[in-house]
């Protein structure tokens, strides 16, 4: 990758035809190495895309990328009809349960651990809550550590007592499966640590699907959040 991603510049200097270049999560606060390949980036680009208003005002005034150059985005939903989440349940053993999601590559910084730290309190209120997590593990951490971050989460919750309120799916799943997932959810939660992550797909396919949400306060609706240790509040 090079230091910030600069090996990219090799292939983008090389390149003869126009060059349009999409930015996902864009730092507020980037190193000198970030910075400077960003730009470069910018620069060799005819047009540069990102997905938020607050990406365009990172870009514009951080890497000082013209006005004139960029275009907003919004990220893609699937198309879905909005209909009772008892309609999906059947299929994954959850008749008469209230369902928690979040999908998405396992990793540490998504913050599950901290979902599940809350759970007993949740279960107090509401026996019947299952917390489901889909996803595979991230192929970067499967290849150094292995599973070591889920068998980590699943112990988590065994000393917690709350074992059988959480359902761990340990694959990728295509879009069709995906909507049958998120159409079996109550609630979809996005626990992410990192508050540099503007922009979040699975939030953006959450939403679009008619979900409640409850997020950590990164690219996301400020009404909706999570502080770790327990769920604050959702609409």
């Amino acid at each position: 990758m090079g230091l910030g991603g600069s090996y990219i510049l090799t292939l983008l200097r090389n390149l003869t035809m126009p060059v349009v270049t999409t930015f996902h999560t864009i730092l507020k606060d980037p190193n000198e190495e970030q910075l400077v390949v960003l730009k470069s980036i910018a620069d060799l680009s005819s047009r540069v895309i990102c997905m938020t208003e607050k990406g365009r005002d990172f870009l514009i005034n951080i890497y000082e990328v013209p006005d004139d150059k960029i275009d907003v985005i919004p990220h893609g939903i699937p198309d879905m009809p909005f209909v009772d989440p008892h309609f999906y349940k059947d299929k994954f053993g959850m008749e008469g349960k209230q369902t928690l999601l979040t999908f998405g590559l396992l990793s540490p910084n998504k913050g599950i651990e901290n979902v599940i730290r809350a759970l007993p309190r949740i279960v107090e209120q509401c026996p019947n809550v299952v917390y489901m997590v889909l996803g595979a593990t991230h192929p970067h951490l499967l290849k150094h550590e292995g599973e070591a971050y889920r068998d980590s989460l699943k112990k988590l919750a065994a000393d917690l007592g709350v074992r059988d309120h959480i359902r761990f799916y340990n694959q990728f799943v295509e879009l069709e499966d995906l909507r049958e997932y998120l159409g079996s959810a109550d609630i979809y939660i996005t626990p992410y640590l990192n508050p540099a992550q503007i922009t979040s797909g699975t939030l953006s396919y959450a939403f679009g699907c008619g979900k409640a949400v409850i997020s950590t306060p990164t690219g996301t609706p400020k009404n909706c959040w999570l502080r770790p240790g327990y769920i604050s509040s959702f609409w």
